[in-house]
């Protein structure tokens, strides 16, 4: 049997959103196999490459999430890892915030990491290697007015990840996690006018928004198999906005 011309295949979830774009990309160049995940292609759908499969679905679909894994192994062989990107950002003022907006959060930003994580982790301890990678955010160290829900469950990411680094560390997996400070993407352009983006930029002591590609190398950075006693931290990208 040929070998396989790649270093494993990396499952991204949230992979069709800004960050995740280019993380994609960074991890076929790579020569990392890419198993994305998202509800719909978006601009992934342009991408020709045999190391490269999409998968629409929405995180919290247990049967779902096992149907890609499965595909992964079957079409790829081996996993190298994971990287949890898929959430969701809605403001509210905190008294404001409704149920309804609340449960979303979880369900997505929180549920959907911990399901999307249980699929692939089996296999990464069968294997005795392997490294995830969730993504928080600033916010769960700082919060930010009008983002409660939000800030909430990027914190929750950061427990997670923690107790999860204790859990899988015997078997040889690592779990970091990558906190941004606000990048320019689609979802805070779709929460912020321009005015209130150009003033976070002003406010950063680098005077400019982080770029999808700032926090898609941290995430390379951690799944990179050198990086091999490196689990249970937490690398803050964010121009040194906030140093503690």
């Amino acid at each position: 049997m040929s070998k396989p011309d790649h270093k494993g295949a990396v499952c991204v979830s949230g992979a069709a959103g800004g960050i995740g774009e280019v993380l994609v990309g960074r991890l076929l160049g790579e020569g990392y196999a890419v198993s994305a995940w998202d509800m719909a292609p978006g601009p992934l759908a342009a991408i020709s490459n045999a190391n490269f499969v999409f998968h629409a679905l929405d995180t919290r679909d247990k049967a779902a999430l096992a149907r890609a894994v499965a595909d992964a192994r079957s079409r790829f062989g081996r996993l190298h890892g994971f990287v949890s990107l898929a959430a969701i950002y809605r403001t509210q003022p905190f008294l404001d915030i409704d149920e309804e907006t609340w449960d979303a959060h979880f369900s997505v930003n929180l549920k959907g990491t911990l399901l999307a994580a249980q699929a692939v982790l089996p296999t990464l301890r069968a294997q005795k290697s392997g490294s995830v990678v969730l993504f928080s955010s600033l916010m769960a160290r700082t919060g930010l007015a009008g983002s409660a829900a939000y800030a909430a469950t990027k914190g929750g990411v950061l427990g997670l990840a923690r107790a999860m680094a204790i859990d899988v560390a015997p078997d040889n997996v690592r779990v970091n996690t990558v906190s941004p400070t606000i990048a320019d993407t689609a979802m805070p352009r779709a929460n912020l006018t321009d005015e209130q983006m150009r003033a976070r930029a002003d406010a950063s002591p680098m005077k400019r928004l982080g770029m999808p590609l700032d926090m898609a190398e941290a995430a390379i950075f951690l799944l990179d198999p050198e990086n091999s006693y490196m689990t249970g931290a937490d690398i803050r990208v964010n121009g040194g906005s906030t140093l503690f």
